[in-house]
């Protein structure tokens, strides 16, 4: 049992496994397979010519304070029903492990499906967490005013200064995006196409993506998730001051009419100060030269 980069014509197959095992979306599986999945970036094994695992290895950066490092994130690993708990995902992470050390990446994060999955995936060297806080924001402590009736764009007034609130459709406000993910001292970064194919991916799920200006300017962006009984989940949330994040949850709050926001922040370094965490993923270092990736922060990945 060995494991290889599949062929471009493996990709309908490649697709199918997937939706087997996960039965996402047509939608997002259409999504994944057409802006995201590379042959290359792709291992599979196979039993009797036919694909029985396959597993994703997405190149991504991480900005430190020390610099940039390559990092690959590992996603979309599945075994067919039929030959689990044959060792065959064992064999492939195994290989993955070797192929992403090979290509010179320094880190390695990923995403576990199920909570014992987080204990499989520390045998291969996955042992720092990435997890994020959680800020709650209820609805009676915010204002309520009036949307305009496209839902598309608000003035919020009467106190300095005004904002207005706009839906993300397009990359138009990634410059910003950018600029303040980078800010961050260890956090996986975002290109603009992945800016792009979270939006479209958020669409799916009937949320969006709302910019804040000011005088034209964009001052903050959010990525907003509905969920059932009234919720909404922030799943990023980057801005330039206090006063911008309370305007958008205001915002928020109106426009999706939620009783509660829940917002995902970086875990701060004071232990005191720290929101609830959330186990969310795992990171392993690659680059023996590196000697700790603790407080990596990972958003907006296609889990």
């Amino acid at each position: 049992m060995q494991s290889s980069f599949p062929l471009p014509e493996n990709k309908p197959e490649i697709v199918a496994l997937w939706q087997d095992v996960f039965q996402d979306s047509d939608e997002f599986a259409g999504l994944f397979f057409s802006r995201v999945y590379k042959p290359e970036n792709t291992l599979v094994i196979k039993k009797d010519n036919s694909i029985i695992a396959a597993l994703q290895m997405i190149p991504y950066e991480i900005n430190t304070i020390n610099g940039i490092l390559s990092s690959a994130y590992v996603c979309g690993v599945c075994t067919h029903p039929s030959e689990r708990g044959k060792g065959v995902m064992k064999t492939l992470m195994t290989e993955a492990m070797e192929v992403m050390r090979q290509r010179g990446y320094s880190v390695s994060t990923l995403i576990p499906a199920e909570p014992w999955l987080f204990d499989f995936y520390k045998k291969f060297g996955y042992s720092y967490p990435v997890d994020y806080g959680v800020e709650t924001s209820y609805s009676g402590k915010q204002s309520v005013q009036a949307i305009n009736a496209d839902h598309s764009v608000i003035r919020e007034t009467g106190s300095q200064p005004d904002y207005t609130f706009i839906e993300c459709t397009t990359d138009k406000y990634f410059p910003y995006f950018d600029r303040k993910q980078h800010e961050r001292p260890c956090a996986v970064i975002h290109k603009a196409d992945d800016f792009e194919t979270v939006i479209r991916d958020l669409a799916y799920d009937g949320g969006n993506a709302w910019a804040v200006l000011r005088e034209n300017n964009p001052v903050g962006i959010a990525f907003a998730k509905p969920e059932p009984e009234g919720k909404i989940i922030i799943k990023e949330m980057l801005y330039d001051s206090t006063p911008v994040k309370e305007a958008l949850i205001r915002y928020l709050h109106r426009r999706y009419n939620a009783r509660t926001v829940e917002i995902r922040t970086p875990l701060s370094a004071e232990e005191n100060a720290n929101p609830p965490r959330q186990s969310y993923g795992l990171a392993c270092i690659l680059d023996n030269r590196i000697a700790d990736i603790s407080g990596l922060y990972m958003t907006l990945m296609l889990d």
